[in-house]
This record gives structure tokens, C-alpha cells and sequence, in this order.
């Protein structure tokens, strides 16, 4: 059957009650789950995958892909409100939607961030539905070399993230190396800085995501007093969501996002971290006011959030056209498939069309609720903190331990918590970047696997990175992404040496 077919058999397997039914209450559960912290998309659907065992495949799958959907939507609320990130991927969100957050324009960064969303998973699932097979293909060009290769890309990135504090910023890559080395290795299997059994599998990073961002800004604002910049009007109905000027002014972002996100989300093992990373320093670098973003600068919310939802329907393509899952959430999908007795890979969309056409509608219709659903429930978040902003605190507090305790049900990861709180204070009081660190401790361990893996390969030659055309051109826009800033700089100074400080 060709694609118009495809699509029209799709819709009408979707609209049914029990199908509809099924995508909203699993974009409203996803959209609960990925907003508090500890949860997430895999969570979420692994919690989740009991309850469907009784359904038809078609039905099941639906409900599982629309929760999903649904937690890359929730993951910003937290991250904007109270500057919690619900998930990973959300934690770029945070830093500058909090901050509009403080200034009083909360409800237009949730409003930004919803529709940036609904537009990068919308040109996702399109890519999806028409590209699928096809794409999925060209993924597989991807090996260790290259992935190594993209993580070097990744820490490119760093020098745009840095503002000036270029070694202050090296110190922190090299701390995120030393949380990343801690755990087993994989290739040895020995143990690395594991003084205690909960250590084995390496510090959690939610965990420690929880404690800097949660719990660290928690202790700074009662050291400083902090109360929201949020007076009485900031609270009206009309300065609750964005304006078309700011809609137009974040249009280049949202589809550069778009772009990079279901580019990344194809990938095995990226996923919406990565994508998030990148494309927010992707805006901070073509930007004319980079010294705005980390300040509450509206594009520093439009493009990761973009990539964040576009991701899915990126990461949905190896996983139904070749059976490779993108990250947790699609590998959880993909025990789903085959326990409904489905083979996922290039067959699925001849033997099962009704099921992968009902998945990729199902979608577009919780894209379309989730949209709705978070922009008409602006007024009541904003107004949540506006009433309740005395009490911010130790709201956030509880979320934080009952977040960080949920990850394995035992008390040392609200240890592990706790203690990054207490460094993420101090990382704030000093003046030290949480970025470079937190995109350390995501790219370490990748670009570890994949560079010991590209040696085994090569028998120890380092030059299979620069052999193969995919790699050798990730590494060339790696150091081209290096010596942008500087050079960008050196420009603006009319030909002085940049300032480098501590």
C-alpha cells in the first residue's frame, strides 16, 4: 500500500473511543510522570507496560508510545517552576526557563516551550511516517568510530557553554569525568572508586541532577532570601502566554532544533540529552546576544525543547524499521513489540502496517492534546507558585528526596542527592558552571565505550577515526566548533586576544 493509504487506514483505526480514550489518558500519565523528577520516559513506561497486557497489540502499543510523548512534554514544567528538571533532557530547559521564570514571564516559557515541542515532535512523526524505512538504513552507518567521533562534537560544545570562565569550566569537565569513571568497567570488569556495592553501576545521574539543580538552589535562595519576581499582574490571563512577536522571534530556533533533534533521536544511545545539549549551544553560538543565554533568553528555551520532542519521533525509526532502540524508553518499547508477539525491523511495516500506522497517528493526535492540554494549564501552574511561592522550598525539598528515593527504593541515592546539593550550592556561590559538568558526566562514558571499542576494531590504530568519511567529518566540525567562539570573539575585539578568565 502506498503512504496515502497508509495514512487513511491509520485514521481510521485511531478514531475509535477506546483508541482516543487510550491517547489521553496516556498523554496526561506521561506528562505527570515526566515532571517529577526521578521518573522519566522509561519509567514511565515500564510502570506502565503491566496494565496494557490485556489489550489488543494496536491499542497497547498506542498507550505506551502516547506516555512516551507525553513525559518529554512534562519533564520542562518542573525545570521552568521551580528549576527541577523532571527528566535528563530537561534539564537544559532550566537553564534559562527558570530564570524568565524569576523575572515574572513564567507562563511565557511554558507557553514557548509547548509550542516548540508540538512543532518538533510534529515534523518528527512526519519524518517518521514517510521516511522511515529509509533512514533507518543510513543510521547503520553509524558505528564506534563514529560515535566516538560525535561524542568529540559534544565536548566541542563545552567552549560555547563556558561564558568566559574557561577554566573554571575545565575543572569541571575533568569532575564529570571523575563521576562518569565510577562503576564497573565494562570491557575489564573491574571495579572503579567502588568503596560500596551501590557504586557498582556507576553514581545516578538523576540523582545527581536532583542534587545540583533541585536541592542546590534550594539552599542558595535561603542564603539569599530569593522571592519570585512575580507581582500581581505577571499572573493576568494576557501576560500568561506568549505574544506572536516572541512566537516569530523563536521560529529559526524551533526548526533548527527540530532538525538536530531528529537527527540525534535516529542514533542508538543519544537520544534527547544529546540533542538538547547541542542544540542549545548550537543557538548560544549563531546568537547575537550570547552573553543573554543562562540569563532568561527565550530561544535558550525554544531550541532544546524542540529537539527534546523530535527526538522521539527520530528514535522511533531504528526502532520499528530495525529493532535498534534509540535509548531506555524505545528499548522498553521494543520488549513491548515482542511480547505482543511482534518482530520489529524493515518487515514490521508490511506483516503489522495496522499496528505501526496505528502508533504513528496515535501520536499525531496526543501531540495535538498535549498541546492544548499545556497551554490551557498555564494559568493554573504559574498561579501555583505565585500563591505558593513562601512555601517553595520545602516543596521542593520533599519532591527532591521522594524523586531521588524512587530511583532504586533504597536510601543511597537521596545520599547521593543530598551531597550534590551541597556542591551545587557551592558551585553557585563560586561562580563555577554546571554545564560543562553535567555534559561530562553524560558524554564520558559513550565516548569511553565507543574509543575502546573503535581500538579493538582497529587492533590499537588511531587512525580508523580519521579513515572513515562520517568520523573525520564529525571530528573536523568538532574542532571548527572549538575555534568558532574564540575566533567570533577575536572578531568583535578587532583582533585582541580574547579574555580568558578563571
Amino acid at each position: 500500500m502506498d503512504l496515502l493509504s497508509n495514512i487513511a487506514m491509520g485514521i481510521d483505526l485511531v478514531f475509535n473511543i477506546q483508541i482516543l480514550l487510550l491517547v489521553l489518558l496516556g498523554s496526561v500519565i506521561g506528562t505527570l510522570v515526566g515532571a517529577l523528577p526521578g521518573l522519566g520516559p522509561s519509567a514511565g513506561v515500564a510502570l506502565l507496560l503491566p496494565v496494557t497486557l490485556n489489550l489488543p497489540p494496536s491499542a497497547a502499543l498506542v498507550f505506551l508510545c502516547s506516555i512516551y510523548l507525553g513525559t518529554m512534554y512534562g519533564g520542562r514544567i518542573t525545570s521552568i517552576l521551580i528549576n527541577t528538571p523532571g527528566d535528563a533532557p530537561a534539564i537544559v530547559t532550566a537553564w534559562d526557563g527558570y530564570p524568565m521564570m524569576k523575572k515574572g514571564q513564567g507562563g511565557i516559557a511554558m507557553g514557548i516551550s509547548a509550542i516548540s515541542s508540538f512543532i518538533g515532535g510534529l515534523i518528527s512523526l512526519i519524518i517518521l511516517a514517510v521516511a522511515a524505512p529509509f533512514v533507518a538504513q543510513w543510521a547503520l552507518s553509524f558505528s564506534a568510530p563514529e560515535y566516538f567521533a560525535m561524542m568529540i562534537f559534544g565536548f566541542a560544545t563545552i567552549a560555547s557553554l563556558s561564558d568566559k570562565n574557561y577554566l573554571k569550566s575545565i575543572m569541571m569537565v575533568l569532575m564529570g569525568f571523575m563521576v562518569a569513571m565510577i562503576g564497573m568497567d565494562f570491557i575489564s570488569g573491574f571495579g572503579r572508586y567502588t568503596f560500596t556495592d551501590h557504586l557498582l553501576e556507576g553514581v545516578d545521574f538523576v540523582a545527581v541532577i536532583i542534587g545540583l539543580y533541585g536541592i542546590g538552589e534550594v539552599l542558595y535562595n535561603v542564603e539569599t532570601s530569593f522571592k519570585l519576581n512575580l507581582k500581581k499582574e505577571s499572573v493576568e490571563l494576557k501576560n500568561l502566554f506568549p505574544k506572536w512577536k516572541d512566537i516569530k522571534g523563536t521560529t529559526g530556533s524551533i526548526l533548527r532544533g527540530t532538525g538536530l533533534g531528529a537527527f540525534i533521536g535516529m542514533l542508538p544511545g543519544a537520544g534527547g540529552t544529546m540533542a538538547t545539549f547541542l542544540s542549545y549551544s548550537l543557538e548560544k553560538n549563531i546568537s547575537k546576544e550570547p552573553e543573554e543565554f543562562g540569563k532568561g533568553k527565550i530561544q535558550g528555551v525554544a531550541a532544546p525543547e524542540a529537539a527534546n520532542n523530535a527526538s522521539v519521533g527520530g528514535a522511533l525509526i531504528p526502532m520499528l524499521a530495525l529493532g535498534i532502540p534509540g535509548g531506555g524508553a524505545t528499548a522498553v518499547l521494543i520488549g513491548a513489540l515482542i511480547i505482543f508477539g511482534l518482530q520489529p525491523g524493515p518487515r514490521i511495516f508490511d506483516t503489522s502496517s495496522d499496528v505501526v500506522w496505528t502508533i504513528i497517528i496515535g501520536l499525531f493526535v496526543a501531540n495535538i492534546l498535549l498541546l492544548l492540554a499545556n497551554i490551557f494549564l498555564i494559568p493554573l501552574f504559574v498561579k501555583l507558585i505565585y500563591f505558593g511561592q513562601w512555601y517553595l522550598g520545602p516543596i521542593i525539598t520533599f519532591i527532591c528526596v521522594v524523586g531521588a528515593f524512587s530511583l532504586t527504593y533504597n536510601n543511597f541515592n537521596v545520599w547521593v542527592a543530598l551531597v550534590f546539593g551541597i556542591l551545587g550550592y557551592f558551585f553557585k556561590k563560586l561562580e563555577y558552571p554546571t554545564a560543562p559538568f553535567i555534559l561530562s558526566l553524560v558524554l564520558a562514558p559513550l565516548a569511553e565505550d565507543s574509543f575502546r571499542q573503535s581500538l579493538i576494531l582497529s587492533r590499537g590504530e588511531l587512525s580508523i577515526f580519521f579513515t572513515r568519511p562520517i568520523s573525520l567529518t564529525l571530528m573536523v566540525l568538532a574542532i571548527l566548533f572549538l575555534v568558532y567562539p574564540i575566533i567570533k570573539k577575536t572578531l568583535l575585539n578587532k583582533g585582541e586576544a580574547p579574555n580568558i578568565k578563571a
